[in-house]
């Protein structure tokens, strides 16, 4: 089973909710693959307190989330309006490279701290080897 199948049961009750045709759902459901690299980069981190981790944790995953439904619904629309032309093309990708990059930009934006000084650390480190 793929991961984003995972998401089809609720992408299609929102549908179902906003009346919305479901015809985008093949466009959509490609791109909900942004929870597991969220979830990686938040525990990967070496330096960041667990506490602070799992709170930061679950305000990403629910922006994530409700980030996902909000790509549903404005999909179904600019499919619904240009349904598959050049035009629906040119305003669906920024909204999917926006959300197939949101993942890191929550991750710098909650950890950016943390992140700066693993930069600074292996500034420091490099400099006393040479």
């Amino acid at each position: 089973m793929q991961y984003t199948m995972l998401f089809k049961p609720a992408a299609m009750y929102v549908y179902k909710l906003l009346g919305i045709h479901k015809s985008g759902i093949r466009l959509v459901i490609e791109h909900f693959t942004s929870l597991i690299p969220y979830i990686a980069l938040c525990i990967s981190l070496p330096n960041a307190p667990w506490k602070r981790r799992i709170i930061y944790l679950g305000y990403g995953l629910g922006i994530i989330i409700l980030v996902h439904f909000i790509l549903i619904i404005a999909i179904s629309k600019v499919y619904s309006v240009y349904s598959g032309s050049e035009t629906a093309y040119k305003f669906m990708v920024p909204m999917f490279i926006l959300n197939d990059s949101l993942p890191l930009i929550i991750w710098f934006l909650f950890f950016y701290r943390e992140i700066i000084s693993l930069f600074k650390r292996e500034k420091a480190t490099a400099s006393e080897h040479s």
